[in-house]
């Protein structure tokens, strides 16, 4: 029997996964803006905000059950007021439970049972099939470079020739632009790169990887995105070279933040420009013509 580079553990929970030894992709990024920011995201207090919540508690009633989502979240009662005796008293109860708000601009509750029965018309998340369960929320873990590293996979679809590994995102949108845009600015595409590269590793297999995005607000839209070859190999590029820096700076005990640069910035491609107030004569326009400016 062949050992592969790589362990896998399912039906870990988020908790000891967390406490596990190894790097991981959401704070080994950050060096490639500086070895000053990941020492930073090392030092820095993680407080969620309601998106966030929103999307731990979406994940959970997806990927792992209705029973441990009703375990470890509740709806806050419409009639409890965080301002008086009563609404503390009922807080305080609630110990080892997420409250999820279902009231004002964030109905924590709403979304997430909006966003899970959008997801749950994809056959990916049909809890019905077999091994469901087993292969959402798999752990692996593994060696590069003298560095234990580590990922913690949201779904992975073991076939005969490769692994199909699944991710998903909640979101304000599923514009393919403001994706896009995300996947760069939050570092997506690094995150594909790292769970391709676990995925091959532990199962042995070529690895493909997709994004499924959904709307936090209603009607909760879903957009699948799948990678590109050409994205992950860059992406894997990436992550040999954050694991390379993250080896010097240790062996070297040394952690800039890079020098001061200064640049010219200069309008995005789509932007356009505004027209000669010269060229305008607003008084001989159309309403179309007008509208055409504005």
């Amino acid at each position: 029997m062949t050992t592969l580079p790589a362990d896998v553990s399912y039906f870990q929970s988020d908790f000891s996964y967390r406490k596990a030894e190894g790097e991981s992709q959401s704070q080994l990024k950050s060096i490639l803006h500086s070895p000053a920011h990941y020492q930073a995201a090392a030092k820095r207090f993680f407080r969620p905000s309601s998106a966030m919540i929103i999307g731990t508690a979406t994940h959970c009633k997806v990927l792992e059950g209705d029973d441990k989502f009703n375990a470890d979240f509740i709806k806050k009662p419409s009639n409890i007021k965080y301002t008086n005796k009563e609404g503390r008293e009922w807080k305080d109860g609630q110990k080892g439970k997420t409250v999820l708000s279902n009231d004002g601009y964030h109905r924590e509750w709403d979304s997430v049972q909006g966003m899970s029965e959008s997801l749950r018309q994809l056959d990916w998340f049909n809890p019905e099939q077999d091994y469901y369960r087993k292969y959402n929320e798999v752990s692996i873990y593994w060696m590069d470079q003298g560095i234990p590293c580590k990922a913690r996979l949201d779904r992975v679809i073991v076939t005969d020739t490769h692994v199909h590994v699944i991710d998903l995102k909640t979101t304000d949108s599923v514009s393919t632009d403001k994706f896009q845009s995300k996947l760069v600015d939050l570092g997506y595409d690094f995150q594909a790169g790292w769970y391709t590269w676990a995925a091959s590793l532990a199962f042995g297999l070529p690895a493909t990887f997709t994004f499924v995005a959904v709307e936090r607000q209603e009607p909760w839209l879903v957009k699948v995105f799948d990678t590109s070859q050409d994205m992950l190999s860059e992406a894997r590029r990436k992550n040999k070279k954050a694991l390379s820096l993250l080896r010097g700076c240790r062996q070297a005990n040394n952690w800039p933040k890079g020098e001061v640069t200064r640049q010219t910035l200069q309008y995005p491609r789509w932007y356009a420009m505004t027209q000669d107030p010269a060229s305008i004569d607003a008084a001989n326009m159309t309403a179309d013509e007008l509208a055409g400016i504005l």
